[in-house]
């Protein structure tokens, strides 16, 4: 300190500063001292740092907002825009920051009297590298992610317009708002996948331009790959035909449908599995790589698809009419008219069965509404017959007694009963016969043939069939009973 004091006196003009002279010469040690040998000089380089980041901050805003407005006026650099505003905050505050305050550390440790020279060889050392190497390898590393960057750009734009249209194209304009919703869900699922390949793709370029050994890396995953493979080719193969059935539009929810050979209504669908609904209320999960076939009963229409039988003895034409007058009966009903597109008309005499003409009935309606116009159709259509007098045919059997046999009547056959039912007269002789007078003739069919033409019910005709075949075993049984006495009588007088 004395040294010190003594050099300032002795070299008092070569030592003072303005700094000196304007704080008047302060003592050593103290606060004005610091200010005067450098203090003073390191307030005003923090201050100029902040200063100069506050002017730098603004103006870099500002020309990021007119980048970021002029990129939002296109649509194809909207994406970019949003990027590059999210990117605002980071770029005008942090880095900036970050540069001013390295400068400014530096300038306040030399005014100090430290060095900063080793730190400045350093930063120049670095820069110098960076710069080498920036115009090698991460020449080449930046363009890799700049690449990636707008590849990924490219996807999440080009691929929802790209299903969104060929999907539009194949469907109607009613179903425009479901296309849209099934577009974004496949959206989802392809650009989720074209990123990820993309990612991984510049993951693999990046290490090489670093010079680190990826062969190992592929190896692994061709490994895993065939593992995962075997153990899920089931899964990729549910997944690949989920998006076959959305993208084509198969089914929906909501829908009726019978796959894998179970109907029912679709609840839920999704990219791995479909599950059913029937009418028990059991509901059944489908995978979809097991449907082959799918059979929409709801899609966009569905049609009322009746077959009426009656009996052959009807008149066709007159069938037809009053077929055709209950479809359009139905069509005008104010509740079920408003589920109908076209009303229920006879297309066609489809076939000749059994015991049966049938008729086809077709018309379109709308989707789920086929079932319930059906059954009030079936109502009507027996209402109706019944009050035209047509016959709604059953299975039934005609008996056929031979060509040789007389025609059956049923007055023979009521005979036949009362004959049957009768007592005999006399147990004693059981080989007598009964006395010509005493058998009833048999009924001679009166010249209008008024028993002859009777109607015969199916219900009557029964009855009469029972009764011959009760009749006939009677018979039968007497006939046996008359031989055993017979061979009675014979054995006696022999023994006699």
């Amino acid at each position: 300190m004395g040294f010190r004091t003594k050099y300032r006196s002795t070299n008092q003009t070569m030592d003072d500063s303005f700094l000196d002279v304007f704080l008047g010469h302060p003592a050593d040690g103290t606060f004005m001292a610091w200010l005067a040998e450098g203090g003073l000089w390191a307030f005003l380089i923090a201050i100029a740092a902040v200063v100069g980041w506050f002017v730098v901050r603004i103006i870099l805003r500002r020309g990021l907002k007119q980048a970021i407005r002029g990129l939002d006026q296109h649509e194809a650099t909207a994406d970019v825009g949003l990027a590059v505003q999210a990117a605002d905050s980071w770029i005008s505050n942090i880095l900036v920051a970050a540069v001013f305050g390295v400068a400014a550390i530096l300038g306040i440790l030399h005014v100090l009297g430290n060095n900063v020279d080793p730190a400045i060889d350093y930063l120049k050392n670095a820069g110098s590298s960076t710069g080498n190497w920036l115009a090698t390898d991460g020449l080449r590393i930046v363009l890799i992610l700049f690449m990636s960057w707008v590849a990924t750009r490219i996807a999440r734009r080009v691929i929802p317009r790209l299903l969104s249209s060929v999907m539009l194209g194949q469907a109607s304009t009613a179903d425009h708002d479901e296309v849209l919703k099934r577009s974004e869900t496949l959206s989802s699922v392809f650009v989720g996948a074209a990123v990820a390949f993309i990612y991984v793709s510049a993951l693999f370029m990046v290490l090489t331009e670093l010079s680190v050994p990826i062969g190992p890396v592929l190896g692994g995953f061709g490994i895993a790959g065939i593992a995962v493979g075997f153990g899920a080719q089931y899964l990729v193969r549910d997944l690949i035909a989920g998006i076959f059935i959305i993208a084509e539009n198969q089914y929906r929810t909501g829908d009726v449908v019978t796959i894998a050979g179970i109907s029912g209504l679709v609840e839920s669908i999704n990219l791995r599995r479909t599950v059913l609904r029937d009418l028990d209320g059991q509901v059944h999960v489908i995978p979809n790589g097991e449907i082959t076939v799918a059979s929409n009963k709801t899609k966009y229409w569905s049609r009322v698809n009746l077959d009426v039988g009656v009996a052959y003895k009807e008149d066709v034409d007159r069938v037809i009419e009053v077929l055709n007058e209950i479809g359009e009966d139905i069509a005008a009903d104010p509740y079920y008219g408003l589920m109908l597109i076209t009303p229920p008309q006879v297309l066609r005499l489809n076939s000749l069965d059994d015991s049966a003409v049938t008729f086809k009935m077709l018309g379109d309606c709308k989707p789920m509404k086929q079932w319930e116009i059906m059954g009030e159709m079936r109502k009507r259509i027996k209402i109706r017959l019944d009050a035209e007098g047509i016959e709604i045919p059953f299975p039934h059997q005609t008996v056929y007694w031979g060509e040789a046999q007389p025609p059956f009547r049923a007055e023979v056959v009521a005979d036949a009963v009362r004959d049957v039912s009768t007592p005999n007269q006399s147990d004693s002789t059981p080989t007598s016969q009964p006395a010509p007078s005493q058998r009833k003739p048999a009924a001679t069919p009166s010249a209008t043939g008024s028993r002859d033409d009777e109607k015969l019910t199916p219900e009557r005709r029964e009855e009469l069939l029972a009764a011959t075949a009760i009749a006939t075993a009677s018979r039968v049984s007497d006939a046996l009973m008359d031989t055993k006495s017979r061979t009675l009588l014979v054995d006696t007088a022999d023994n006699e």
